[in-house]
């Protein structure tokens, strides 16, 4: 796996609210860039393995693509991680949680591509890390501005 972007915030809010708000994907384009919308693809609750989301995104001199998300683990006010089928890029998502106040926790997102092919590697892989980490550095910022106005 290759490690696109990885930011890291502290949000004046208790982790159970952030946790709450970030795994519930539905919410997903409000707060990060690139994401138009975000629907349940099955029936199973937010934050469970197995959970399923249809994304529609803006991709890179692709336009608009549709792109399925399952939920690979969740560990509740600790780790969240998703892998979507969007190809060459195959990412995976991973958002961490940890209290560090009564009413505060950091979150850390991170954005992986699990393609680990030497033609990926040598042509694409520096466009996703660049659009990626922008998107990253404005989509964590617009999530501590979310959930501390909730």
């Amino acid at each position: 796996m290759q490690l696109l972007t990885e930011q890291a915030i502290t949000i004046a809010r208790p982790v159970e609210a952030a946790y709450q708000y970030a795994t519930n994907l539905e919410n997903f384009s409000e707060w990060f860039p690139g994401v138009l919308s975000i629907e349940s693809a099955n029936t199973l609750e937010h934050a469970q393995r197995g959970k399923e989301y249809l994304e529609t995104v803006a991709a890179p001199f692709r336009g608009k693509r549709k792109i399925k998300i399952s939920v690979k683990d969740a560990q509740r006010n600790k780790v969240f991680v998703t892998e979507g089928e969007f190809s060459p890029l195959m990412p995976r998502m991973e958002i961490l949680f940890q209290t560090t106040g009564a009413d505060s926790c950091s979150v850390t997102w991170r954005m992986f591509s699990r393609n680990d092919s030497f033609l990926f590697k040598a042509t694409l892989l520096f466009l996703f890390k660049s659009v990626m980490r922008k998107r990253a550095a404005i989509g964590v910022k617009r999530l501590q501005q979310k959930l501390e106005r909730l």
